[in-house]
């Protein structure tokens, strides 16, 4: 594994951590911690429950989404 990889591994749980913190109400969403998927399938699965299009590569794992601010986004 790279530095760089390691420290993205790291750090991408305290990025997404926030925002689930407070999601309620049952129009939203509820995300789970290290919300990330061994297969591209999986994560667009979850896409689709989020309302959001596309996933992206997080090392050798996949997250829903297109990137990770509208990730941020979609479970505000």
């Amino acid at each position: 594994m790279t530095k760089a990889f390691l420290r993205l591994k790291l750090i991408a749980p305290l990025l997404i951590a926030p925002w689930m913190m407070g999601i309620t109400g049952a129009t939203r969403v509820q995300a789970q911690p290290h919300e990330m998927f061994p297969t591209k399938a999986a994560a667009l699965q979850r896409a689709k429950q989020l309302k959001c299009a596309g996933a992206f590569a997080m090392g050798q794992q996949w997250m829903p989404c297109k990137d990770l601010d509208t990730y941020n986004k979609a479970v505000r």
